[in-house]
């Protein structure tokens, strides 16, 4: 039905737009985009943006000039970013209106060099900028700060594609911008009616068949835009709505994150599982801006954002143990002494259990913002103030059931008789098991649980405002003098609560456990859902099971939290011991200087600046003590931090021809602790039977009496980094250049999980109290080297043919270290690599463009890296600490994209994401006990852990575009007009005039 909708609503379309475009079914070819494209640094100033055409003059060409459009058009938008923003910047830039060159914008971030993704759930979930995720560095929208809830940033997938310009990847900083955090500032660069000549009305619609999830869902985006004159000025209007929709279904297979004894003094995770990540996710969005210029040196404009975001998230998860069985047989052993369990049957083990998620998640997120600029002469006067909301809210119902019926007097069976083959795997494969003779449709093989809720709500909340000073000096050596001010107050908070079926407290006084009713008595309706695990060489078995849908969930909440027998039918109320308010005011100051000089004919040119930024931070929470035990007492929690930090930058760039160039870059950065790590809430429990008055029996020798804690940190600190760089550049052509770049950064303070004494001691008594609490780390560093080249091969002298090809290449490499303490001694620090970071990571990408037809392969691929590090003890280690990790292996992805243009008017596209369609996977590494001490060289075992089979995505839709053709605009505004030098002055001449100004800058983009 889908299907037929958005067949009619694209014929539909397309009917309308022709007779509307029938008048000018020729367009002229666009001209070449603007070669002194910058990227965007402030929201006020006018970046001369990356895909706004060149004046008509410079683009008028000669008789064989190459007419740029799509791709082509798109890499000489970036190479030309590159080239001319005083930073080292990474750009993509859209090949056209509504079209990045993947479907999700985290997906074009990972053809960036020095980018890293990983994937889940339909789309790129985590970017990483030189190693570090969204937690480490400052994401921006049109140059402005933005943050969803309670965090400090915002995922890039939240960011509707149809309705960006670019992605800029700013990888060194400069006293100008907002202070990036120590990975560096990602920007996200949407579009303004001064981009265009003038009358526009774009759109794309299309449909997504992901592999697993099965189904078509529709999928768009449309932007209207113009600029008119208004007196001797312009005015310009545009809004832009998006709506990007996917259900998606990654199938797991995986076994326990653990290592145990086995049968026959063996070891083996003994616990493995299926689990669907199964979900329909909705990204509605509108931003819109109004641009009025009454003269070329004075502009105003407003605009505005809501990104809203829709989850309903129905995972499901089924469990089969393999320990506690009746029998083991068929081993099939690995290592020297056949130690380690690859494959096997059991017999009656333990019984399997599961859960069925029915979650609902919800979070809106706006940004207005009013600002302008204004020249007078050689100053350039330019401010920013915006207002930012967003609030997060989760609603989380899961549903849990076991296998086995009850059975007279026993409403909780040890076992159900099953046999379990199952395959464990070493590192590299995949696990899988199968329940023999199980009949997963019939309703007597599964019972009740419990019911499990969480009920959460963040927001966020900020005022922004900045007043920026430019002014040309016309002095050779300093023609630049920039300083300015910026202001923020932010408020962030977070409540949460939840609660479970079994907990005894938490039901209606005498109301008895329904754990182990029948399924068929539960006040939801059961169903065979679709299964995954589409391709997979040995499935597992079950697929699918009886599950509650998704909807009977959700429609009967009320009827399910009275079946169970829960306090009230509403939702779970907030424990304040997770919950937090937080303020913070920061008011930054930066001073800079541009310069520049010549050393043998050599011109070098570069800023050198610093930012100074003073915060005020104020954050509340609630404290829980136990004292005496049993007895709980509640008080509020106030922690108020001042500090002020200093951010000094030098930048230079050597220019040694026109085509060759040298950055090089030393800056220091920092990253502010989440708010959630900063969150004082603590709960303090009662030391054991300590010699005292009252109980005079003292402890056992070497045990020390103490409270014991866990919550947040409050006192946590800026994790800092000091940062050089170098990059060597070549550009060689209007589409080509080849860059290799360089990086050393070194850092301080990454937040970790540890535990330790809290200054003081415990609140109100003599005894130390120790916290378990995140903390900050010592040292560590970040360093590599990135190598890329792109270019059509429009080479003079090539063959037509030829130039109608393409290519894009970069490799990283890096090194990410740092040292963190070793099992909660803070005192013993031990080297571990960064989590999610690979070594090694490249993007290939071909390119063909001719005519009306467009085609880009994409492939992309990364090295194995670590995933977690987690430190135990238990009676597998007698004990004794050990570690375990996750060792992740991702598949190299394979992305098509190909469209073919007709009338000028409208395109068809098709993509096709993951096309290899290969699973990732896990493999579990255990690293051993081997003393007092933990060794984190010690000895080691390691088993698969885990597959993931990930959405492979079908995308066929259209794009039109209409207008564009209205008659030439006001000119946009000149730079800032620098004043004339001082007369000569001579004995007979008359001091010579000033100069003429320049020329008007080229059309924004």
């Amino acid at each position: 039905m889908r299907r037929v909708d958005f067949g009619l609503l694209s014929t539909t379309a397309l009917a309308v737009t022709a007779f509307t475009a029938a008048p000018a079914a020729a367009q002229t070819p666009s001209p070449p985009p603007n070669p002194n494209a910058t990227a965007q640094q402030s929201p006020a100033i006018p970046p001369q943006n990356a895909d706004a055409p060149q004046s008509a003059a410079a683009a008028a060409g000669g008789d064989n000039a190459i007419v740029v459009t799509g791709l082509r058009r798109a890499l000489q938008s970036a190479r030309n970013v590159k080239r001319n923003s005083d930073q080292i910047v990474d750009a993509i830039v859209a090949q056209d209106i509504g079209k990045l060159p993947d479907i999700a914008v985290s997906d074009t971030a990972a053809r960036i060099p020095g980018v890293q993704v990983t994937r889940e759930r339909g789309e790129a979930d985590r970017v990483l900028v030189r190693g570090l995720d969204r937690t480490f560095y400052t994401t921006t929208y049109n140059g402005r700060e933005i943050f969803t809830a309670e965090t400090r940033s915002v995922a890039l997938q939240d960011f509707p594609s149809g309705a960006i310009a670019a992605l800029e990847a700013f990888k060194t900083s400069t006293a100008n911008l907002i202070e990036p955090g120590i990975a560096g500032l990602v920007n996200v660069r949407s579009r303004r009616p001064f981009d265009f000549k003038g009358f526009e009305l774009d759109g794309s619609f299309w449909e997504l068949h992901p592999r697993q999830g099965g189904g078509w869902q529709p999928n768009g985006n449309a932007m209207i835009t113009d600029r008119w004159r208004v007196g001797d000025g312009e005015m310009g209007a545009l809004l832009n709505f998006s709506y990007t929709r996917l259900h998606y279904l990654d199938s797991i297979i995986s076994n326990a994150y653990f290592v145990a004894p086995f049968a026959n003094g063996t070891r083996s995770p003994d616990w493995p599982y299926i689990e669907y990540d199964e979900a329909t996710r909705y990204r509605p969005s509108i931003n819109g801006a109004i641009q009025w210029r009454p003269n070329p040196d004075l502009e105003f404009y407003v605009e505005g954002l809501w990104q809203g975001f829709r989850h309903q998230i129905e995972d499901r998860h089924f469990e089969q143990p393999l320990w506690g069985g009746a029998s083991y047989t068929n081993l099939v052993t690995r290592n020297t002494g056949g130690s380690l369990v690859e494959s096997g049957t059991v017999f009656n083990p333990f019984r399997g259990e599961g859960w069925q998620g029915g979650t609902y998640n919800k979070t809106n997120t706006y940004q207005f913002a009013a600002g302008g600029r204004y020249d007078a002469g050689p100053l350039r006067i330019t401010a920013d103030v915006a207002r930012t909301t967003s609030t997060f809210t989760g609603s989380t119902e899961s549903v849990d059931y076991r296998l086995c019926s009850s059975v007279p007097g026993n409403n909780d069976p040890f076992n159900c008789g099953q046999t379990v083959n199952f395959v464990i795997g070493a590192p590299g494969e995949v696990p899988s098991f199968q329940l023999v003779n199980f009949n997963p449709a019939n309703p007597a093989n599964y019972a009740f649980r419990g019911l499990f809720e969480e009920n959460q709500q963040a927001k966020g909340k900020d005022w922004q405002g900045r007043v920026d000073f430019e002014y040309q000096t016309h002095n050779d050596f300093l023609p630049k003098l920039q300083w300015g001010v910026r202001y923020v107050d932010r408020d962030a908070s977070r409540l949460y609560g939840n609660r479970y079926s079994r907990d005894a407290f938490r039901r209606l006084p005498g109301f008895p456990d329904v754990f182990g009713t029948p399924i068929t008595s539960v006040p939801l309706d059961y169903e065979l859902f679709g299964p995954g695990f589409k391709g997979a060489d040995n499935p597992p078995f079950p697929t699918t099971w009886l599950a509650p849908t998704y909807a009977s969930i959700r429609n009967n909440i009320v009827q399910l939290r009275q079946f169970v027998g829960f306090l009230t039918t509403t939702p779970p109320d907030y424990d304040p011991l997770a919950s937090f308010r937080a303020n913070e005011k920061s008011l930054a100051g930066y001073v800079q200087a541009n310069w520049a000089f010549d050393i043998g004919g050599v011109p070098i040119d570069g800023q050198l600046g610093v930012r100074a930024v003073h915060t005020d931070r104020n954050i509340q929470g609630t404290q829980r003590v136990e004292n005496p035990p049993g007895t709980f007492v509640f008080s509020p929690i106030d922690i108020t931090q001042k500090k002020t930090v200093w951010l000094p930058n030098i930048n230079a760039k050597i220019m040694f021809s026109p085509e060759l160039q040298l950055r090089l870059a030393a800056t220091k950065t920092r990253t502010r602790p989440q708010f959630n790590d900063l969150n004082p809430s603590i709960t303090i429990n009662s030391p054991p039977g300590c010699a005292s008055p009252t109980n005079p029996t003292p402890l056992p020798p070497g045990v020390r009496c103490e409270f014991t804690g866990n919550g947040g940190n409050p006192f946590l600190k800026d994790l800092k980094a000091t940062n050089f760089d170098a990059s060597l550049e070549y550009y060689f052509s209007p589409t080509g250049f080849a860059a290799i770049a360089a990086f050393h950064h070194a850092l301080k303070g990454f937040v970790t999980p540890s535990t330790f004494d809290f200054p003081g001691g415990a609140p109100g008594t003599t005894f130390p109290l120790r916290v378990s609490a995140p903390i900050n780390s010592d040292k560590g560093h970040v360093n590599g080297f990135e190598v890329q080249a792109n270019t059509f091969f429009d080479f003079a002298g090539a063959p037509e043919w030829v130039r109608w090809f393409g290519i894009q290449g970069n490799v990283t490499y890096l090194s990410a270290n740092a040292k963190y303490p070793n099992f909660r001694d803070t005192s013993d620090l031990v080297t571990r690599p960064l989590l999610f970071v690979s070594r090694w990571s490249y993007n290939v990408i071909g390119m063909f463009e001719h005519g009306p037809v467009s085609v880009r392969v994409a492939y992309n691929k990364r090295s194995p890296y670590w995933a977690d590090w987690a430190e135990l003890n238990d009676f597998s280690s007698n004990g004794q600490n050990y570690v375990l990790r996750q060792k992740v292996h991702e598949p190299g992805r394979l992305d098509l994209s190909a469209s073919y243009t007709l009338m000028n008017r409208y395109t068809l596209f098709a993509d096709w994401t993951n096309v290899l369609s290969r699973p990732q996977k896990v493999d579990l590494v255990r690293i051993d006990p081997s003393g007092a001490r933990f060794d984190p060289n010690g000895p080691t075992v390691a088993f698969a852990w885990r597959a993931r089979y990930q959405e492979r995505i079908l995308s066929l839709g259209v794009r039109f575009r209409f207008g564009g053709e209205s008659a030439a605009a006001a000119p946009p505004p000149p730079p800032p007009v620098a004043p004339p030098p001082p007369p000569v002055v001579q004995p007979a001449p008359a001091p010579a005039p000033p100069p003429p100004p320049p020329a008007p800058a080229p059309q924004r983009g």
